[in-house]
């Protein structure tokens, strides 16, 4: 199994771990995003101290809690309370006493622990007619007990419901507030960093290049599960990785990921999954506040409130205020697009964006002059002049080999970097913006100085700048400017029709 980073989290552990056995900590609680890789960090920890892991999430019952028990601990539970509260604690007690017979401290964790405050007492409530409050302050007091009084299991609590939640559960659920405060330290397991995603991707892509890893960190937003999907593509189709992310999500393999992970903290909410599946889509559709999901879910503002709240409790959505505006986002990477994409009513995949996968304009444009490698594409200009804006009256692209960004690098050897670089017969200067604004003839001219700077180092071939607009336009003054200084600007119609010759998606 592949493990990378996490180095601070397992220092954090391994202290928390000595403070236990200097008697002067109880355990951890470890939380963070589902899939973000806390049970490989656990499982790493409790694999080198020789502890337990309990995988509590198919546990629908106190008889299957027991069983887990028994069969993962080898512990012996025989005359148990009548009492399912009680028989929690017993089971629970009974690692303790094992670790103290064999004379050793060790790890033990719960993974998904809120089972035993969520789903356990949904179950008794209903099992022996008593209220679901009742049981769970019952529950988590003798949780605590059984934290408290261990001298040799040293309890880490995984969960991925949202921290809101962890919060309450912790300090705020009515006779049970407070009951696990200052009992557990805590430990936020956060996505991985970019640079740990490459190391993942390397690992698992065979064959790729810098530019192909990068792009799989860069849309995996730092979640491992999404670098695997992408890497155990690439190394079948050795496709781009925009191009890997849309076949995955239009196939369906991220269903299991996203669906699974919203039916899972449903189970733990106060609302349906599909009440939340639609508000997670308003948001997706670029609903920002209440109110705007209200409109797009027909429904009033109060009701769309409180699900979009529930949702910051599950940590599917982060909240922020804006002066006296609350704005909500999603909080998981490719989310959006998997919901725009696979919840009905269903987008096209051409229409979605490809800078919503958290793909630069100039990453989108460097992928779709790969897919131009080798082909001869010739594009004319339009009736209104809306594809050159009057720069020029055609482009044929005959692309033999577009540069890596190291190798743009090292071709400009301390020149300003340019986004492109590519030739044919020429060296070709790509300028790739993605703007709402005009762009302004300073730009064009700043742009011009670069390519002069390229023409005085590069002898041997001519050089030719080429101005990109993914999305924008330029102003007159602009255009003016670029004819003065022999650029050639290319609109977002070039880059649609471009997309739209090569199957590549859109922009």
């Amino acid at each position: 199994m592949v493990f990378v980073d996490r180095e601070e989290e397992l220092k954090a552990l391994e202290n928390a771990f000595d403070m236990f056995r200097r008697g002067h900590l109880h355990g951890v609680l470890v939380y963070g995003f589902r899939k973000v890789g806390k049970t490989a960090l656990v499982r790493r920890f409790v694999e080198k101290h020789g502890g337990y892991l309990l995988d509590l999430s198919w546990v629908n019952s106190v008889e299957s809690l027991v069983k887990l028990v028994t069969q993962r601990v080898g512990v012996a539970l025989d005359n148990m309370p009548e009492d399912p509260a009680d028989v929690i604690a017993v089971a629970l007690k009974g690692i303790d006493e094992k670790l103290s017979e064999e004379g050793r401290v060790a790890p033990v964790v719960l993974d998904e622990f809120h089972v035993l405050l969520e789903r356990l007492p949904k179950k008794i409530a209903k099992r022996y007619g008593l209220r679901m409050d009742e049981v769970f302050t019952d529950i988590v007091w003798k949780l605590r007990s059984v934290i408290t009084s261990s001298r040799n299991a040293f309890w880490i609590l995984v969960s991925s419901v949202g921290w809101v939640m962890l919060r309450e559960y912790l300090e705020e659920r009515k006779k049970a507030k407070g009951a696990l405060l200052g009992v557990l330290g805590r430990l936020h397991v956060k996505p991985l960093s970019r640079d740990a995603c490459m190391d993942l991707a390397r690992a698992l892509m065979r064959s790729a290049d810098e530019d192909a890893i990068g792009g799989v960190a860069e849309l995996s937003g730092g979640i491992p599960k999404i670098v695997e999907v992408l890497a155990m593509r690439y190394n079948t189709t050795c496709e781009n990785p925009l191009r890997l992310a849309i076949n995955a999500m239009t196939d369906g393999e991220f269903d299991e990921l996203f669906e699974s992970m919203i039916r899972f903290l449903a189970e733990y909410s106060r609302r349906e999954f599909d009440t939340l599946v639609q508000a997670l889509k308003a948001v997706a559709e670029g609903c920002k506040t209440a109110n705007e999901v209200a409109e797009f879910l027909g429904t009033s503002r109060d009701s769309a409130y409180i699900v979009l709240e529930e949702l910051v409790r599950l940590g599917l959505l982060d909240r922020e205020k804006e002066r006296v505006e609350v704005r909500y986002r999603l909080s998981y990477p490719l989310m959006r697009e998997w919901l725009v994409l696979r919840v009905e009513p269903r987008r096209d995949i051409p229409s979605l964006l490809a800078r919503a996968f958290g793909i630069t304009a100039e990453s989108y444009f460097r992928e779709l002059l790969k897919e131009a490698e080798g082909k001869v594409l010739e594009i004319y200009e339009g009736r209104r002049g809306e594809i050159f804006y009057g720069t020029k009256d055609k482009f044929i692209l005959r692309i033999k080999r577009v540069f890596s960004k190291k190798e743009t690098e090292n071709f400009l050897r301390g020149i300003e970097n340019a986004d492109v670089i590519a030739e044919d017969e020429n060296i070709l200067v790509f300028e790739v913006k993605a703007v709402t604004r005009e762009i302004s003839p300073q730009e064009i001219r700043r742009f011009s100085e670069r390519v002069r700077k390229i023409r005085e180092e590069v002898r041997d071939k001519n050089v030719m700048g080429i101005f990109v607009l993914v999305e924008g336009e330029p102003s007159r003054a602009a255009v003016a400017e670029a004819v003065r200084e022999n650029i050639t600007i290319l609109s977002p119609n070039f880059v649609k029709l471009l997309a739209k010759k090569l199957n590549f998606p859109h922009w």
